[in-house]
């Protein structure tokens, strides 16, 4: 069978991100390929199930879970869990709870996500199986990250790329400077944090690996951005909107929108950060992204501060602050109770602007973000 490269690129794609494919032939895949896609995209994909072997359970269950349809992926990744069990399938259960953590992060539930991913961990070093320990070791650093914990997740990060060294896999390497650069972004060190996307960038570009591409392009308009250069920021933001929307891969899309919300802003286009952040609130809204439902509250709030629209502004902040309380993102939490401060400062409230501040003060300290931290401090004796 003569299979043509678009679709030979798709194949080896596939068989990166599935490690139980390796066994399979190329062949195989790509009957597997249309019925897994016909059911993915029906309207009640979950009534296969009984007739799906366990791989195919997992394989519909994470293309669910790729397109925001949460509460039916966790029914396929479910059954995809208990059959490879029921077969002592060690390979299909690592994934199947790895993706269920996948699955719990979004829902903003840090703890289980937590578990789940440990125990991926674990099943995939009893298997002795150096890709999978590298994709858990990832996300488990993705976690640390969303708490703010940026030493260990640098340390799994570190992990992960010692492996994709070891294997020679550029896909793994692509995904995890990625996630080094946005730990340098985080912490204000722009230029390792570019260094390191456009490493992730030039890796997945030569696997072609869309998916990767698109983050990579969204995370340098984020670091541009935060630079002041924002014709070079809105190129790479539209490249990556231009993949992710063709990909239909909604949570980077969510992302780009909001950064796209934070330039408008900056620039004093408050209509077009408004119609920005409220993309991203519509697609957090609709596939159930707590964490990112927040920053879109965030963002919002801060768009009505500079209109001096407090009290929408204050609804929003706290909206914000109560997801953020729930699924434990102390970085969007310290970088609300700062926005705050702000506000109350500008409307004459010393007294809370004052407790704000220090409440953004202790976080940042927490976190080791030390331009924050600075940024804090004086604000703080400006009170």
């Amino acid at each position: 069978m003569e299979i043509p490269p678009a679709v030979k690129t798709a194949i080896v794609q596939l068989r990166s991100q599935h490690a139980e494919l390796t066994s399979m032939s190329d062949e195989q895949i790509l009957m597997m390929l249309p019925h897994a896609q016909t059911k993915a995209t029906s309207e009640n994909p979950v009534q296969y199930l009984d007739k799906m072997l366990a791989l195919e359970c997992g394989a519909l269950g994470e293309q669910l879970l790729r397109v925001g349809r949460w509460d039916e992926a966790e029914q396929c990744l479910f059954a995809a869990l208990e059959k490879g069990e029921l077969e002592s399938d060690l390979k299909i259960q690592c994934m199947a709870v790895m993706a269920l953590g996948q699955l719990c992060e979004h829902r903003g539930d840090f703890p289980q996500a937590m578990k789940l991913l440990q125990q991926s961990l674990v099943l995939s070093e009893r298997l002795g199986y150096r890709l999978l320990q590298g994709v858990s070791y990832s996300k488990i650093g993705d976690l640390y990250c969303m708490r703010g914990q940026y030493l260990q997740a640098v340390k799994h990060y570190q992990n992960v790329i010692q492996i994709g060294i070891e294997l020679d896999d550029e896909q793994l390497l692509a995904g995890s400077y990625l996630n080094l650069g946005i730990v340098y972004d985080i912490q204000g060190n722009f230029d390792r944090a570019i260094e390191a996307y456009e490493k992730g960038l030039a890796m997945s570009s030569r696997v072609g690996d869309e998916r990767f591409s698109a983050s990579a392009y969204c995370n340098l308009g984020e670091v541009y951005r935060k630079q002041g250069r924002y014709g070079r920021a809105i190129e790479m933001l539209l490249k990556s909107l231009e993949i992710s929307d063709s990909l239909g891969n909604e949570l980077t899309s969510a992302n780009s929108y909001g950064t796209l919300g934070s330039i408008y802003r900056e620039m004093g286009e408050f209509d077009e950060a408004i119609y920005m952040f409220k993309k991203v609130l519509e697609i957090a809204e609709r596939i159930g992204d707590e964490p990112k439902m927040a920053k879109a509250y965030d963002g919002l709030a801060s768009v009505y501060q500079q209109k001096r629209d407090t009290p929408r502004a204050l609804e929003y902040y706290d909206k914000s602050l109560k997801i953020c309380e729930l699924t434990g993102d102390q970085h969007t939490s310290a970088i609300s109770y700062f926005n705050l401060s702000t506000l109350y400062r500008e409307t004459g409230d010393h007294d809370q602007a004052r407790r704000y501040h220090e409440k953004a003060q202790a976080l940042f300290e927490m976190l080791n973000l030390s331009r924050e931290t600075q940024q804090a401090v004086q604000a703080l004796k400006k009170l």
